[in-house]
């Protein structure tokens, strides 16, 4: 399946210093190739969006026509705000 990054992705992912997070996250990123359900289905407001845990981390991503679109990342206490 095709992975799609937002633009808001791309610029929370430039702001990460520590080199084994940003490969963790690119990691996690792959598995979603091979399983795109892998993550969590999210309720209420995040209907429809999946979330994958990177250390203290959430990756969200939808899945829509055949692709896996990344919508962003942000540590657990700001990402379900």
């Amino acid at each position: 399946m095709k992975i799609e990054f937002s633009k808001n992705f791309n610029l929370e992912y430039k702001k990460i210093k520590d080199k084994s997070t940003r490969l963790n996250i690119l990691a996690q990123i792959k598995k979603l190739e091979e399983n795109p359900e892998s993550g969590k289905p999210l309720k209420n407001k995040l209907k429809g969006y999946r979330c994958l845990r990177v250390k203290s981390f959430r990756i969200i991503y939808r899945i829509s026509n055949e692709k896996i679109i990344i919508i962003t990342f942000e540590s657990r206490d700001k990402v379900y705000k």
